[in-house]
C-alpha cells in the first residue's frame, strides 16, 4: 500500500491530472509542481532539454517583453506594433543552438541581452536555430523593418534596460552574422553599408 501511494504521487508530480467535462476531450493539468513552472527554466518541451537562465535574465527578458506591449514597440522581422492580442517573445540572433560559439562571437552569454530581439511566436518558431543572412536572404523586407524597429527600440529608457546601450551592442552582433555593415547610425548608414565586418570590429 505504501508502495502504490509513493507511485501514485510521483506520476502527480510528473504528469499532473486528467480532467474530462462532457464537452470536450480528457486535457491535462499541469500542477505546481510541474517542471513547466520552475521559475529559472524554459523548457521547450518533453523531448528537448530545458534552457537555464539566471535570475537577472529573467528579469531583462520579463522587463522587455512588458516594455514592448507597453510602448506598442514593433516586432524585429514584420515591424507589427505589440500590444495585450500580438504578444512578443525574445529571439535570439545568435540562435540558442549556438551557444556553444558564443566567444568567438562577442558575447558572454547567449542569453546577453544584446542577443534579444523582439518578434511573435509564429516568427519565432519559423525561423528555429536557421543563420541570420539565411533567413533574410527568405525575407528580404524583414531587413528594413529590422533597421526601423532598432530606432523604437532605443529610445527606452528603463532603471533595467538602456535602450541606447542596448542597441547599440546588439547592431554589433547583427552585423557581425551578416558579414557586414547593415545595421548602423544615421551618419555612416551611406558610407559603411557594404563595408565588411568582425565581431569585434
Amino acid at each position: 500500500m505504501g508502495i502504490m501511494s509513493g507511485l501514485t504521487g510521483i506520476k502527480q508530480i510528473f504528469f499532473g491530472s486528467l480532467t474530462t467535462n462532457n464537452n470536450t476531450e480528457p486535457k491535462k493539468e499541469l500542477n505546481n509542481y510541474s517542471f513547466l513552472n520552475h521559475p529559472i527554466h524554459d523548457t521547450i518541451s518533453f523531448q528537448k532539454s530545458s534552457r537555464n537562465y539566471t535570475e537577472t535574465q529573467i528579469n531583462i527578458m520579463h522587463t522587455l517583453k512588458a516594455l514592448a506591449v507597453k510602448l506598442r514597440l514593433p516586432d524585429f522581422y514584420t515591424g507589427k506594433p505589440f500590444d495585450k492580442g500580438y504578444k512578443p517573445t525574445i529571439e535570439h540572433v545568435i540562435p540558442h543552438s549556438q551557444k556553444e560559439k558564443v566567444a568567438e562571437k562577442g558575447l558572454k552569454n547567449i542569453n546577453s541581452l544584446e542577443n534579444f530581439v523582439l518578434t511573435g511566436s509564429r516568427i519565432n518558431n519559423k525561423r528555429d536555430s536557421m543563420s541570420l543572412k539565411e533567413w533574410y536572404k527568405r525575407h528580404p523586407d524583414y531587413l528594413e523593418n529590422g533597421k526601423k524597429a532598432l530606432k523604437k527600440y532605443e529610445k527606452i529608457n528603463n532603471p533595467i534596460i538602456n535602450g541606447k546601450e542596448w542597441v547599440e551592442k546588439l547592431k554589433k552582433i547583427l552585423n557581425g552574422e551578416l558579414g557586414y555593415i547593415a545595421f548602423t547610425g544615421r551618419k555612416n548608414q551611406n558610407n559603411l553599408k557594404d563595408q565588411k565586418l568582425s565581431y569585434v570590429a
